[in-house]
């Protein structure tokens, strides 16, 4: 059954653009009460401080950057967000591949050796396959090859994938923060048209991708 919801929810270059045709015409209703609310009245925290919170707050959606690379510097603690077991996976089983676009190419990030692999050029039309308006100097894809967490968790597994890939998501993104970079998540990549461009089965699962670079100043 998650494979329909997955097969429901996919996307393709048609798709978005149909998207693009319900965001217009999208209204959004007028702030109202919250239905949860309760009637008791709130009892006010300590706000939190720390190195964390500024991260916190730093984090931005930049949707665009300047025209130049990342360095292997900062790539590398770019994608290093994902190393060193930063992120829950449920069952140890490690589902969650890493894959990129940058500076042309496209690369699979190898999590535990800090490493990248070369697949071949990027596509042509990265940039429509992204539904970005032009190719972003870096695109992380965080891909989901979770045939055996069904095995071990069922229908179940489908929403630790997506807890999995959320976290590993923010980690990126709180590093592009630290790190004085920008980025936001894309909700509209084409999945088999980029699981192509990377050499992947179309079994798999694209969860999310990253654009990511230097914000314009």
């Amino acid at each position: 059954m998650f494979d329909d919801f997955w097969a429901a929810s996919r996307y393709s270059v048609l798709h978005r653009r149909r998207l693009g045709e319900r965001l217009r015409d999208f209204r959004p209703r007028p702030p109202l009460v919250d239905p949860l609310e309760l009637p008791s009245a709130p009892v006010a925290l300590p706000r939190p401080g720390g190195r964390l919170q500024k991260l916190f707050q730093a984090r931005r959606s930049t949707r665009e950057f300047a025209d130049r690379p990342l360095g292997d510097r900062q790539l590398g603690a770019v994608l290093g967000a994902l190393s060193d077991n930063s992120y829950p996976s449920a069952g140890g089983l490690d589902p969650l591949r890493c894959y990129a676009f940058h500076d042309g190419r496209a690369v699979r990030y190898d999590l535990r050796r800090q490493a990248l692999q070369d697949i071949g050029a990027a596509p042509p039309d990265l940039a429509e396959i992204l539904g970005t308006p032009s190719a972003p100097p870096l695109a992380i894809v965080l891909v989901l090859a979770d045939g055996e967490s069904f095995e071990k968790y069922g229908e179940r597994a489908g929403r630790f994938g997506l807890v999995e890939a959320g976290a590993a998501a923010q980690n990126i993104c709180l590093r592009l923060a630290e790190l004085g970079l920008g980025g936001h998540l894309l909700g509209g990549v084409a999945d088999h048209e980029v699981l192509h461009a990377l050499g992947l089965p179309r079994e798999l699962r694209v969860a999310t991708a990253i654009a990511c670079g230097h914000p314009i100043t």
